[in-house]
């Protein structure tokens, strides 16, 4: 089954001709998210992604079917240390 692949910032491929953020992927019948994470040999951990498909969020245990659009985004975390903190002060 075919299934269209976006990814987005640093999970982006890079080429000779600049980064790709889309991706064809043919997969067996019954394959999950978590087999296609394999697939693209993705070297982030799951939980540090935001898994989507067909634009609803998804577990990796959710069957791909023919078609289906999915997003792989990197969760984003972080900030500068203290800044919480800062900013109550300043109120």
């Amino acid at each position: 089954m075919n299934i269209s692949v976006h990814l987005h910032t640093i999970l982006q491929r890079q080429t000779p001709e600049g980064p790709v953020g889309r991706v064809d992927v043919c997969l067996p019948e019954g394959s999950t998210v978590a087999d296609l994470l394999e697939h693209l040999e993705v070297a982030l951990e799951p939980d540090a992604l935001l898994l989507v498909v067909n634009g609803r969020m998804a577990e990796l245990q959710q069957t791909l079917q023919e078609g289906d659009q999915v997003n792989l985004m990197p969760a984003i975390s972080g900030g500068a240390p203290g800044a919480g903190a800062l900013a109550l002060d300043i109120l």
